[in-house]
């Protein structure tokens, strides 16, 4: 034993023995203690975590809420929008339909008012042209074609309501 005690070695080896047990007794509490609280800590932060992710994930349901319930009422305005194009299209050819007949009738009766016109300036050149033969066939005969002349245009009046009741 008195050579060990010669030994260098042996006295490194009790030092660091003591050394050791000293840290253990002094250092070991403050250690725990440091690592407990980091350990608290990361505890704390993964519940914080944990909550961030509960909030998220219930936002995100939320959203996913009011994105099918957009894509919904989307649909209805657009099924609305048809619908109302449909309506206004039948209402549209309804309105040309009733626009073109119209046009249509105004247009026959234009026509019919131009023919009535027409027919009325025939007449009535040809009762002038009658009367302008009639005067003169009465200047070249004298008398005599005064009484007819007389007699044609009395018969006149006669003659033009009949040709307007056939036209």
């Amino acid at each position: 034993m008195n050579g060990m005690m010669q030994d260098p070695m042996f006295w490194y080896a009790v030092a660091f023995a003591i050394f050791i047990a000293l840290a253990y007794w002094k250092v070991r509490r403050p250690v725990l203690d440091w690592l407990d609280s980091e350990i608290s800590k990361i505890r704390d932060e993964l519940a914080h975590a944990k909550q961030l992710r509960a909030e998220a994930e219930a936002t995100l349901l939320e959203y996913k809420k009011k994105y099918a319930a957009a894509m919904a009422e989307a649909e209805e305005i657009l099924r609305f929008a048809k619908e109302e194009a449909v309506q206004v299209k039948v209402q549209a050819e309804a309105d040309l339909k009733a626009s073109l007949a119209r046009h249509e009738q105004q247009a026959t009766d234009r026509i019919r008012h131009a023919e009535a016109e027409a027919i009325a300036a025939v007449r009535a050149a040809a009762v002038d042209q009658a009367m302008f033969l009639a005067r003169k066939t009465l200047g070249e005969q004298g008398d005599s074609g005064g009484k007819l002349a007389d007699q044609a245009i009395a018969e006149l009046p006669k003659l033009m309501a009949g040709k307007a009741q056939a036209a």
